[in-house]
């Protein structure tokens, strides 16, 4: 009797295992702005004549504050010294606090009011803008677009990103800037066209990528 029941046991673990095994891991939820303490993505500019410059962008810092939210310090590191940016992320959305040059104390800003970047996830269609005043006091007037889902090749590798289109009025200056996210990965593609000076950004590596 007890050889009988501990085979049953022993068969009714295998097939609890066996069934786990089978399982998918749950996927976390979509986050096209991943913002994890020590994670870096590198980049690589070009402009319409070909110049090329590169940047790397790190997450310092993932600080809680007083209220439950997170805080999170990036730095931009490129030929110059680096620029200190200030991001939270509520629920469904990517909110910039603030922006500091480190080369020069007066080249520092808080919005006011906070400043939404991006909605996350993105959905098709979904739009926001902001008005305000940024670095020097210039004022600021954007609106943003979710224009949808492409397939994007980058040096990074292949990923299907949402595009997002911004539209841009910064000190009477009209910028039109085009973002394309991946999920779980973040940026992996810009666009900035001036009128007179046009841009590409793409990602060329990043610290968590899947070797």
């Amino acid at each position: 009797m007890i050889r009988n029941r501990f085979i049953a046991v022993l068969v009714l673990t295998l097939l609890a295992l066996a069934a786990a095994a089978g399982q998918k891991p749950k996927e976390p939820p979509p986050d096209y702005f991943p913002l994890r303490a020590g994670d870096w993505w590198k980049y690589q500019s070009t402009t319409a004549d070909g110049k090329q410059s590169e940047f790397t962008t790190k997450v310092l810092s993932a600080e809680k504050q007083s209220d439950g939210s997170t805080l999170y310090q990036v730095e931009i590191q490129s030929a110059f010294k680096p620029i200190h940016e200030w991001y939270s992320k509520p629920t469904g959305a990517v909110v910039w606090h603030r922006e500091a040059y480190t080369s020069n104390e007066a080249m520092k800003v808080t919005f006011d009011p906070v400043r939404q970047y991006l909605k996350n996830p993105p959905a098709t269609g979904a739009t926001w803008s902001w008005k305000g005043k940024g670095m020097m006091g210039v004022d600021i007037d954007e609106s943003n677009q979710v224009i949808g889902s492409e397939a994007i090749e980058v040096p990074a590798g292949k990923f299907q990103a949402m595009k997002v289109e911004s539209k841009v009025n910064q000190g009477g200056t009209l910028v039109t800037k085009t973002y394309w996210y991946a999920n779980w990965v973040g940026l992996v593609k810009s666009m900035t066209d001036t009128g007179s000076v046009k841009s590409t950004t793409q990602l060329v590596d990043y610290s968590f990528k899947k070797r």
